[in-house]
């Protein structure tokens, strides 16, 4: 397939610097979509003789805030054509035909095999565009992985780009073929994307897989193996703050490519990080694609989880009132660390109807039962969807009600984020303990939500553990205290120590704000820092 020259234009120039993508020329070459110094978005094109596959498709948010916050989002309505005009997807043709509008030029999409999408975890960083993609390309990635896709997906109000594991079908208005509206849902069920795993479903996952999450009908494909995909490849778990992540490398003739996704080595599953590091190296890496999210950080200490317990334990027992626990959503390991943290205090753990519907997905995959313990706090809302309702019904006699913790609050933690703290107008605690065990503001917009955060805690008279509000120049900002959270990527010695252990011919870092740590840092191997849209064939990378 001849290389696809892309038309000159206001978006095309500027984001993929005019580039020609030679796709589907059958060499060893690799596209980098998002360029190195992005913070998430990961889209990475891979061919050779067998075949073609992206290693990750996911929402690149440092550009997405650029145009959008909150409320000014993409036009569900207008399906790829926002997306393609502000340079959040590459300019390719490989999205679903119900997105694609009558106004949409389709002479300056390139022409691009796919096989597969080699998906390396759940976060949506990495995997939050996957819901444009035509339904026949398949996506691989963990079990894991996948049941925790679908339960973020069942769970949610899943915009355009996020219907991942499955799609609710669009057409064009009638009067207007410019325009898209979402078919009926009792004449259209919602159709399946086709997973391979990367390791042989239970039957638990598949009744789950199979099993809609409200009233549309839902029309899946079957759970298969990851046995049969063109290029060879090899899967590695790793250690990160969401289950199921992985590291992927793919052998082509001019040596093996191998993507690390997000990783790091000072979790409880440091062991997986280190078995990858240790076989990726017995291998002849041509290029190594690392991420580098925490490369800037001069800190090399890393807290690990046990540290965060004991903390988090010392703060919640001092304490004679309510507790609030804040960590990322699907951090299933800081959850079970917060369980033990109840457990020793003699209080018990509160979580979410939605967070408990991710347990139970988690528990299709693996057969552990992490709601043992656990009470479900039941929110005041005028409607709840089906998977909701049966969550309920399923632990009834573990439901809280507000009222409930009113009445008692030195007998719970409630496992309340920032978009939770509307309850506590239910609550109404007189005073309390609240700990941050979560990541650090890194955009300017997350900033202005712990100003938000700092005023509900201020006003319901909370002590706050885990970060401070300090004036600078004039302005409020977030600063945050070490301790009370382990972070789900690696550090800079962390990202050195693999790089020279694994000693690729050429190192290409991704997913990092700071690409100058590894030109300054790495010794012996070439470093490529690639721009958006640029390819390299791997031939030449020797």
């Amino acid at each position: 397939m001849a290389g696809v020259q892309i038309p000159a234009g206001p978006f095309f120039s500027l984001i993929f610097s005019n580039t020609v993508f030679d796709l589907g020329d059958e060499l060893s070459k690799l596209t980098i979509f998002d360029g190195a110094e992005s913070i998430g978005g990961n889209k990475v094109y891979l061919e050779d003789e067998h075949g073609a596959v992206f290693v990750d498709f996911g929402t690149n948010y440092k550009r997405m805030g650029l145009f959008f916050d909150e409320y000014l989002r993409p036009r569900s309505g207008r399906g790829i054509h926002d997306f393609l005009e502000l340079g959040l997807v590459p300019p390719l043709r490989i999205y679903r035909n119900d997105v694609i509008p009558l106004d949409l030029d389709l002479g300056r999409l390139g022409e691009c095999r796919v096989d597969a999408v080699f998906l390396s975890h759940a976060h949506m960083d990495h995997a939050g565009c996957i819901g444009l993609l035509e339904l026949e390309i398949p996506v691989v990635c963990t079990p894991y992985t996948a049941a925790i896709l679908k339960a973020i997906q069942d769970s949610g109000r899943t915009e355009l780009p996020n219907q991942i594991v499955y799609a609710v079908l669009r057409e064009r208005l009638q009067e207007d073929g410019r325009v898209f509206k979402s078919c009926h849902w009792k004449s259209m069920p919602a159709q399946g994307r086709e997973f391979l795993l990367t390791a042989r479903p239970s039957a638990k996952l598949e009744q789950f897989w199979e099993k809609p999450a409200g009233a549309r009908e839902l029309l899946t494909k079957p759970l298969r193996t990851a046995a049969h995909v063109p290029i060879p490849f090899k899967c590695w778990e790793v250690d990160h703050s969401i289950y199921g992540a992985a590291a992927f490398g793919f052998e082509t003739e001019d040596g093996w490519v191998i993507y690390t996704g997000d990783f790091r080595s000072h979790g409880k599953r440091q062991a997986e990080t280190k078995r990858f590091v240790r076989e990726a190296s017995s291998l002849d890496v041509a290029a190594l694609l690392i991420e580098g999210t925490r490369a800037s950080r001069e800190r090399a200490g890393e807290e690990s989880e046990e540290e965060v317990l004991h903390n988090s334990l010392e703060a919640v027992e001092k304490e004679k009132n309510l507790v609030i626990a804040d960590f990322q959503p699907r951090h299933i390991e800081r959850l079970e660390t917060f369980r033990k943290i109840a457990a020793e205090s003699g209080r018990s753990l509160v979580i979410t109807t939605r967070d408990a519907y991710l347990l139970e997905a988690v528990k299709s995959v693996d057969g552990v039962d992490r709601t043992r313990d656990v009470l479900i706090y039941q929110e005041l809302k005028e409607t709840k969807n089906t998977w909701e309702r049966n969550i309920l019904q399923k632990f009834e006699d573990r439901i809280v009600d507000p009222v409930d913790v009113a009445k008692n609050p030195d007998a719970y933690i409630l496992s309340f984020s920032f978009w939770d703290m509307k309850n506590l107008l239910d609550i109404k605690p007189k005073s309390g303990t609240y700990v941050y065990s979560s990541s650090e503001a890194f955009t300017e917009e997350a900033e202005f939500d712990f100003l938000r955060l700092w005023e509900w805690l201020k006003l319901f008279n909370f002590r706050v553990i885990g970060f401070e509000i300090r004036q600078v120049n004039g302005d409020l900002k977030p600063f945050f205290q070490p301790g009370y959270h382990a972070s789900g990527h690696a550090s800079g010695p962390e990202l050195l120590q693999v790089i020279e252990t694994i000693a690729p011919r050429v190192l290409i870092p991704i997913h990092t704000e700071n690409p100058e740590f590894f030109t300054k840092e790495v010794r012996g191997t070439k470093v490529l820092l690639p721009r958006n849209g640029q390819s390299f064939d791997l031939a030449k990378l020797k």
